[in-house]
């Protein structure tokens, strides 16, 4: 038993493998006791694997020749700068960048240690990844970012130091990759849009005793203001994800999904109060590339004939 203050050799191990987690997370990287088990369950071989596929997926993945080799997860927490939001309205219209980049890095962070992940078990890539996004902590403005998936090995390829990342289900990847496409990986466009309402906007949504008494308010009319903001939103995402769709040298995006939220903002002054917004535009997808298809495996199924003298079938196999 340890003298009082001194820690014992267990305790001291742990506090190594503690602080050596965390300096793998600082460089970005997965912690150590995640790439210990990792480790150990690549040594338990082919006959034990974890996923989240369904029934369905895991039953097509392994016709078409695809192992399942591990369930694989990235998760990051990261803190939002005071000058990317505040409870509190802004004077201006434009992008609020920190709370985008903060989004942005977020999940890049995540994606790159779930690939870290399949990169150890060996992996080709991960297919049917899930991204989870939990809603803003104001109090502390964090974000938390979590991306789950199920990583695979295609025996016909040589294994790639960085596996590919989709959000393809098992069928969607199959049929992509029996119509000679690759995935490249998951490609992110997102943008946090403030929209400072204008005196124009504000007689629409707050007329005041003067537009009460002009009638204007109980017209229907576009809010060309918000319309605006918002499609600057979408334009600059979607710009984004282009751009990450070229950076992988990919040919396009599918599996597009597309979130929006639109946050209503209110603030009083001089005892009036005002509504501003602030948009989110975030669009995900998966860069792919056209590759040469698998070759086909000869089919040799066997021909049903029933005997109509006995009323039994049988089944006859035929060399092609």
């Amino acid at each position: 038993m340890p003298f009082w203050g001194q820690e014992s050799e267990a305790e001291k191990l742990a506090r190594q493998k503690q602080a050596a987690s965390l300096k793998a997370l600082e460089m970005g990287n997965i912690p150590t006791q995640a790439r210990e088990r990792l480790e150990i369950q690549k040594r338990q071989g082919a006959n034990f694997f974890t996923s989240d596929l369904s029934c369905q997926e895991y039953l097509l993945t392994r016709e078409a020749g695809y192992q399942p080799i591990g369930l694989v997860m990235g998760t990051a927490f990261y803190k939002v700068s005071f000058w990317g939001y505040f409870r509190n309205y802004r004077t201006f219209t434009g992008e609020l960048t920190s709370l985008t980049q903060a989004q942005l890095a977020a999940r890049e962070l995540a994606v790159s240690r779930m690939r870290q992940e399949a990169a150890i078990l060996g992996a080709s890539g991960v297919i049917g990844v899930r991204l989870k996004t939990r809603n803003f902590d104001w109090s502390s403005r964090t974000i938390e970012f979590t991306a789950v998936g199920t990583a695979i090995r295609v025996p016909s390829r040589t294994p790639d130091p960085q596996p590919f990342t989709s959000d393809l289900s098992g069928q969607e990847f199959w049929q992509l990759h029996q119509a000679g496409y690759w995935p490249k990986g998951l490609v992110f466009g997102i943008c946090s849009y403030y929209i400072h309402t204008d005196n124009n906007t504000r007689a629409i949504v707050n007329p005041g005793l003067f537009g009460l008494l002009s009638g204007n308010w109980l017209m229907n009319q576009e809010l060309t203001q918000y319309t605006q903001g918002f499609q600057l939103a979408r334009h600059l995402a979607m710009s984004r994800l282009t751009a990450d769709v070229q950076k992988l040298g990919a040919s396009g995006a599918v599996g597009m999904d597309i979130d929006t939220d639109v946050e209503d903002i209110e603030y009083e002054i001089n005892d009036t109060k005002y509504h501003d917004l602030l948009a989110h535009f975030i669009a995900i997808g998966t860069a792919i590339l056209e590759d040469e298809p698998p070759k086909q495996k000869s089919a040799r199924s066997p021909l049903l004939i029933y005997n109509l003298k006995s009323g039994k079938s049988e089944n006859i196999k035929i060399n092609m």
